[in-house]
């Protein structure tokens, strides 16, 4: 794995919210397909400090731990990377091909390649499809993460996936996003520190399926302010019964446009149950997560046509029954982006 995609995976790991809060106001409508046949995008170099901790986390700061029923330390480091996407229109306003990152795939908090295509369809919506074939945001994983006081070792996760998309459904502010993970641990050895059992041991598998469902519909309050209520739900179905389950995550994002500036802010609460007992703990991993997220935007600073200047920050917490699995998130990031 590159040195870059290994850094920005320890990073980002366990802060979905911060996708969340630089993709969720470009996915409650529809997007338009370029009115020229031809190439079009966009990219945006980010950077900024994040705080966290998770026990979860792969990172050198988090490689030793001291207890299995306690949160870890907490770290604080730089981040840095690229967003960005190409689209190439075959037929103007109707049909057109992408690669990259599109904001919309980060609406789940996924930092991910997509390679798709974008279909208009009258009286119907903005039909998407697409294979997702790398994430960076859970492409490592501790391969036994339950190691107390030697240092863990990491393993390659390979997770890959498809989606399906409908936007603007019937002319209406109406969205709705599917999308299926395939997930597999490279060396899966959960519970072996502990001298689990090899049936204790199957419960903690985390290879398996996970399934997305987003649901959002933008209110237009008036011509500079609209309210996006939305929800999401996830089922997991991992090989493990301990972490096997379903997420619902009810959320309202709020935007405001005032000549070039925008103003964006979202604030979730959800909750999630899982189907067995952690057999290290005899308890579920259930739990809840809640987070805002700010974002500003300044169009063509400096007169510079097409460029944009973004600001971000994100605090977010996740409390599980478990207290292993609990995680604290704060984030400030700023980035320059270009449309072409």
């Amino acid at each position: 794995m590159k040195l870059f995609e290994k850094y920005v995976a320890a990073a980002l790991v366990s802060l979905a919210p911060i996708a969340l809060a630089l993709g969720v106001s470009q996915t409650t409508h529809a997007s338009p397909i370029a009115d020229e046949t031809g190439l079009s995008g966009q990219v945006m170099p980010l950077g900024g400090v994040v705080s966290s901790r998770s026990n979860l986390a792969v990172s050198s700061d988090q490689k030793r731990i001291g207890s299995l029923y306690s949160l870890s330390s907490r770290e604080t480091r730089m981040i840095g990377g690229v967003l960005g996407q190409v689209d190439y229109t075959l037929v103007p306003r109707r049909l057109s091909l992408y690669a990259g990152t599109p904001r919309s795939a980060l609406a789940d908090g996924e930092i991910a390649l997509e390679l798709g295509t974008r279909y208009l369809v009258d009286r119907v919506g903005l039909l998407t499809a697409a294979v997702i074939p790398v994430t960076v945001t859970d492409s490592e994983a501790w391969s036994d993460p339950f190691v107390v006081d030697v240092p863990r070792e990491a393993t390659d996760v390979d997770r890959r996936g498809l989606r399906l998309g409908l936007a603007g459904i019937a002319g209406t502010g109406l969205s709705v996003d599917y999308r299926l993970y395939r997930r597999n641990v490279d060396e899966e050895r959960s519970g072996v520190a502990l001298g689990l059992s090899p049936a204790d041991r199957r419960r903690l598998a985390r290879d398996g399926n996970e399934h997305r469902f987003d649901l959002n519909y933008r209110l237009a309050i008036s011509d500079h302010l609209s309210l996006t209520p939305g929800v999401q739900y996830r089922r997991l179905d991992a090989d493990g019964a301990a972490n096997r389950g379903w997420l619902l995550r009810p959320q309202l994002s709020a935007q405001l446009d005032i000549a070039r500036w925008q103003f964006s802010m979202t604030g979730y609460y959800g909750v999630d149950r899982y189907d067995a007992r952690q057999p290290i703990y005899d308890e579920y991993r259930d739990g809840n997560q809640m987070g805002v997220m700010a974002g500003v935007r300044y169009a063509e600073p400096f007169g510079w046509s097409n460029w944009s200047v973004n600001a971000y920050g994100v605090w977010s917490e996740r409390d599980s029954d478990i207290r292993f699995y609990d995680e604290r998130t704060g984030l400030f990031a700023v980035g320059l982006g270009y449309r072409f």
